[in-house]
């Protein structure tokens, strides 16, 4: 007869953090380990209304298929009753080891570590992690407490993996959010990790999305390095709170993702600014990557010092990226501005052949739209200081700026309100660049010079 083996269920009853202790976390996670081959449960059920504490001094090695669910605990209704901390110096306060491939977390908080929350291995695909609080948690008393006050330089997830799924977590109180990166191998041989999905997250700000205060990241809401190739950051995310930048992609081999249907420096209505220092950058030659396009665009807004940012002095070129379909300026209702934005979007320092279409891009600071020592980009069929609606707002200089160095680009087909400066403006220093649209302005000026002429 063929022989089955059933899973095991083994129950957290108590808070110690000893590996000895039966009925202890550090020992649950034990017996996944060693005692019982295939996919596990580990459940809880502690005596008593909660919250509750555990800390553990070593960091929890998951070496196979478990599923690792506090969710269970009586009582839970949403927010969690399990924290589990690092006690002294644990560097990841839960790692996926490479045999652990379909593993969940889910429904915890986690703070006190020195690296990471949670680590993810390579050879360890298709997890997930799952309506945790990673980076700090509340005590007895409602106090939030940050792991960035006892630690600087650590994530709430370290992502080395395929088809991961980050789902429905708050990730506040870290230097970056998410980091996804192979050790940025400088000539691009590494490791390839793709597939990763980063969804209806609250990224900076506190559990609602409502505010940052007591909470944001002190760096990148996400971070995508070397060889992260074909992940998505969407639908549903509020990125928002994070003290630099909101998705930042920084290397060549960091190409094809696709970042969708997210808030971008607001809360989760898109009503206000909570913002990031620039909400979206794509720098260092990552290419071919999507912020918005035909899986649905971004609301960009509120983020003070650009929106979307590609290429900059300190980590020059992006090649081949498309900024499409996204709303860069207003609220989510495209009724009003979200203020605080210098420009929508910027391309700077080597950057080419970026597709920029279908955008609204309004009441910005300064420039709708601005480019400097970059060649080949093509911008179309965008609302530039107008609503998708028609409604104006406009940018706070010129809807278009082409300075020093940003030569032979194409302009064309765009609508625009007036801007406080005007449409578009062209340096001397910019040559080559095909601008229709200009020409259509100064036509359409022309013609109705020649109208008030003639009923004179």
């Amino acid at each position: 007869m063929e022989t089955r083996r059933l899973l095991s269920v083994y129950t957290v009853t108590n808070t110690s953090g000893d590996s000895t202790v039966a009925g202890s976390l550090p020992w649950a996670v034990l017996q996944t380990d060693y005692q019982s081959p295939g996919l596990d449960y580990i459940v809880f059920n502690i005596a008593g209304p909660g919250p509750f504490v555990i800390d553990v001094n070593a960091t929890q090695y998951l070496t196979e298929q478990v599923v690792l669910d506090a969710t269970t605990q009586p009582g839970y209704n949403g927010t969690p009753l399990i924290t589990v901390r690092g006690a002294g110096n644990v560097p990841s306060v839960f790692l996926f080891a490479s045999q652990s491939s379909g593993s969940v977390i889910r429904g915890f908080a986690i703070s006190n570590f020195t690296a990471n929350a949670i680590t993810v291995f390579p050879g360890s695909d298709g997890n997930y992690i799952m309506n945790n609080w990673l980076g700090f948690y509340k005590d007895a008393s409602n106090k939030v407490h940050l792991n960035s006050d006892l630690y600087y330089d650590t994530a709430g997830v370290g992502l080395q993996s395929n088809y991961t799924s980050i789902i429905g977590n708050t990730i506040s109180g870290v230097y970056n959010g998410v980091i996804l990166l192979n050790g940025d191998k400088p000539d691009g041989s590494g490791d390839v990790y793709k597939g990763n999905a980063i969804q209806y997250n609250f990224i900076g700000t506190d559990p609602t999305g409502a505010t940052a205060a007591s909470y944001g990241n002190q760096h990148s809401g996400v971070f995508f390095g070397a060889g992260a190739q074909g992940n998505y950051v969407g639908p549903g995310n509020v990125i928002s709170g994070n003290a630099v930048i909101g998705v930042e992609m920084l290397s060549p081999t960091t190409a094809g993702n696709v970042v969708f249907g997210n808030l971008i420096g607001t809360n989760f209505g898109g009503t206000y600014a909570i913002p990031n220092g620039v909400g979206v950058l794509l720098a260092s030659g990552s290419q071919g990557n999507v912020i918005g396009g035909p899986w649905g665009g971004n609301v960009i807004s509120g983020n003070p010092r650009a929106g979307v940012a590609l290429g900059n002095p300190d980590y020059p070129k992006a090649t081949g990226n498309y900024v499409q379909s996204n709303i860069i300026g207003l609220n989510a209702a495209q009724t009003a501005v979200i203020p605080g934005q210098d420009s929508g979007i910027g391309m700077q320092a080597g950057v080419t052949w970026t597709n920029v279409q279908y955008n609204v891009i309004a009441g910005s600071t300064s420039n709708g739209i601005v480019l400097a020592n970059s060649t080949s980009n093509y911008m179309a069929n965008n609302f530039i200081g107008k609503s998708g609606y028609g409604v104006a707002f406009p940018n706070g200089a010129f809807g278009v700026a082409f300075l020093a160095g940003a030569n032979y680009n194409w302009l064309v087909g765009n609508q625009y309100s007036t801007s406080s400066y005007g449409r578009t403006y062209v340096d001397k220093g910019a040559i080559g660049n095909y601008i229709p649209d200009l020409v259509a302005a100064a036509a359409a000026n022309q013609a109705g010079k020649r109208s008030t002429a003639s009923k004179s």
